[in-house]
């Protein structure tokens, strides 16, 4: 036996290891963007800690068309103005698995260790993929979201630098600030891939360019690095950008351990007395994850015949879009959406076609054998907005006059058995969870 097998090898317990993890930035914009919206606060959502509620707004929306002519006798009836409702639900769920640490493999750990001690090591190496689980979701439902630029457009190319020298073009968030411009919007919050990214560090390291425009003054405010919006519209051919308004939606999650539904031992380290004492076999809290700041429900539990403790990461969240606070065309929602060249492209093919307004076009929803009136309507989900209207409709008329109160943003008429409104893109839905609405283009 050589002399370098006869020694033993020396154990180093790195308990604290996985931490930490990686951000992600998608994350870090709709958190940062809450205290810009205090349209709706968290407590919104619970009256009392532990108590998630159904949270209705009353509001008035614009008027965007106005038949006036001066003519008018201020004696004769006026339109009346009422507000509208508009209902949010706190409907998102991120939740790792079930994970178990059993007391009798701690055992084969040297060293002066509690089982507190392995639980929280653990406990942090379960949260990295739960943490990207929840990015992951918060990306594909902006994405889901996203309207359309000021111009009826969907998307848009814009240019943010040249990918061979580093070099920043402003024109790229210029023309974000002028469609935020034009659309009545402000403060833009930008989620982009790599080009987001090499700009920022350009913005970083700039001064004054060849064309004498100090680059240090575009500012690096509100724009966030994460490869995940890329991921999500799973499209290679270009870099993908997301810019909203922090006034048009809001992040807000809810804690069940909260309250009075919270155990009296939170403290991973109460794992100890737990065991310790006996009597008590499980813990119901919040753990902050250290890198976002989210409170998160933690759950542990053991289980005294198999000598197992038992542990999951579970939040309740939504992001609400709230409904349309300044006219626009059909379809714009302050979440824009734009691409630049892709990154392996060095450089970007000169010239291209100038962007023209998007064409406006008709959709419609055919009734006719998916309708039967009169129809008892209790929900109504179109567009992304839901409502409880509760209320019976005898036709088809009725049915366009609840549609156009409880949605706002669109116009629908009738034609024969078919709903129709003018707009850029699409919209769907469902009455009472069942009958679903789908508005397609007029062919």
């Amino acid at each position: 036996m050589s002399f370098k097998n006869a020694m033993q090898s020396v154990q180093k317990n790195l308990l604290q290891y996985a931490k930490q993890g990686r951000p992600y930035e998608v994350l870090a914009a709709v958190l940062a963007a809450r205290q810009f919206n205090t349209s709706i606060v968290e407590t919104d959502l619970h009256a009392e800690e532990g108590k998630k509620r159904q949270l209705k707004i009353n509001y008035y929306a614009p008027i965007c068309e106005d038949n006036g002519t001066g003519t008018e006798n201020f004696c004769d009836p006026g339109n009346a103005i009422a507000p509208k409702q508009m209902y949010f639900n706190l409907d998102q769920v991120t939740a790792s698995a079930n994970y178990s640490l059993n007391r009798d493999d701690i055992r084969m750990v040297d060293g002066h260790y509690s089982f507190s001690d392995h639980a929280k090591a653990a406990i942090n190496a379960a949260l990295p993929a739960v943490r990207r689980k929840l990015a992951v979701q918060v990306a594909e439902l902006l994405i889901a979201n996203n309207g359309i630029l000021p111009d009826g457009n969907a998307t848009r190319m814009l240019p943010f630098l040249d990918k061979t020298q580093g070099t920043v073009n402003p024109m790229g968030l210029w023309e974000i600030e002028r469609n935020f411009r034009d659309a009545g919007l402000s403060n833009p919050f930008i989620i982009g891939g790599t080009d987001v990214f090499h700009w920022r560090k350009a913005v970083e390291i700039g001064g004054v360019n060849e064309k004498g425009q100090n680059v240090s003054q575009m500012g690096r405010a509100n724009a966030y690095y994460d490869s995940l919006i890329n991921d999500a519209y799973g499209d290679t051919s270009s870099e993908h950008i997301l810019a909203f308004d922090p006034q048009v939606l809001k992040f807000v999650s809810f804690n069940r351990n909260a309250g009075i539904f919270a155990t009296d031992l939170q403290n991973i380290d109460a794992i100890d007395t737990i065991y310790q004492q006996g009597g008590t076999d499980y813990l119901h809290g919040v753990m902050a994850d250290p890198v976002t700041g989210l409170l998160w429900d933690l759950n542990i539990s053991y289980e005294k015949c198999s000598f197992t403790w038992m542990f999951q990461w579970r939040l309740e969240w939504d992001i609400f879009f709230m409904p349309p606070a300044v006219c626009n065309v059909t379809g714009v929602n302050g979440v824009f959406h734009y691409t630049t060249c892709a990154p392996v492209e060095y450089t970007c093919p000169t010239g291209g076609t100038p962007a023209t307004p998007g064409t406006s076009d008709t959709f419609d929803w055919d009734t006719n054998g998916v309708i039967m009136f009169p129809l008892f309507i209790n929900k109504l989900e179109l567009a992304g907005q839901e409502s409880y209207p509760a209320t019976t409709v005898a036709d088809i008329t009725e049915l366009r006059d609840l549609f156009n109160d409880s949605v706002t943003g669109y116009v629908f008429s009738v034609t024969g058995t078919k709903l129709r409104y003018a707009g850029y893109a699409g919209i769907s839905g469902q009455i009472n969870d069942t009958t679903n609405i789908s508005f397609t283009a007029t062919p």
